[in-house]
């Protein structure tokens, strides 16, 4: 149960956190007809290998999301493969920085969605003051979990889909030792309709999506380019009520 609680937690640490972009070249402007790295790369899921090329951030490197994701969303989170696994529900929020670019609020975010799994003896979370690609968050029994992003992708496709891939460690440090993951998350976010359709009303739509993880083995083991594990989920984004 424990470890299905970190996955999950990671999940929405990158989903709505750290997805973006480390530098302004990695933002790729492209149409219809021309290839997408990152959409090849979701097609061939689950055949991945340990991603080679993907960029390392920098130090206050943020993602600067879309226009359409501003406001408060109403999320729902389920695993594709698991008919027994309930969905998630949990709320999203992304708001404007001191310097008026459209960010997820990190924390907000990460805690709604930990205290919506109501697993894993979650207790509070915290971002560090000194970079957005970091994260800690504090568990019961004297443990915590720190995420830190090492690597991300992005690319603009149109005005209506989005999609991310990072790298990232996964630590969780508990009083006897510390265990760490390598956790690769390819999302893409597509506008649509409110019947999850491509039928967009102009006057408001849903974001629907579908992420893509992989599991790999941590450093300093046997490299092995093969994941160790895999999940598909799918998320819808309703824009809430209360905004």
């Amino acid at each position: 149960m424990r470890q299905k609680f970190f996955f999950f937690l990671i999940s929405i640490l990158i989903i709505f956190t750290y997805t973006g972009p480390a530098l302004a070249e990695t933002i790729l402007e492209i149409n219809n007809f021309q290839p997408s790295k990152l959409y090849e790369r979701k097609l061939i899921w689950p055949d991945w290998r340990f991603p080679s090329s993907i960029k390392r951030p920098g130090l206050k490197d943020d993602l600067i999301y879309p226009y359409w994701f501003e406001g408060v969303w109403d999320v729902t989170s389920e695993i594709e493969s698991d008919q027994n696994k309930e969905p998630i529900f949990h709320s999203a929020k992304f708001i404007h920085n001191a310097s008026g670019n459209l960010i997820a609020d990190r924390e907000y975010n990460t805690q709604s969605y930990a205290l919506s799994t109501k697993t894993g003896g979650f207790l509070s979370v915290k971002n560090d003051p000194k970079s957005p690609n970091r994260q800690f968050a504090k568990l019961t029994e004297d443990r915590y979990l720190e995420t830190k992003i090492i690597g991300r992708l992005q690319e603009k496709i149109d005005n209506n889909i989005f999609i991310t891939d990072e790298l990232f460690l996964q630590i969780l440090h508990t009083p006897e030792l510390s265990r760490v993951s390598q956790v690769e998350t390819l999302t893409e976010f597509k506008k649509c309709g409110y019947n999850q359709n491509n039928d967009i009303n102009l006057s408001g739509f849903n974001i629907c999506g579908e992420q893509f993880q992989a599991i790999y083995n941590q450093p300093g083991q046997e490299f092995i380019s093969l994941p160790i594990k895999t999940v598909k989920s799918k998320l819808i984004l309703r824009k809430a009520n209360y905004d």
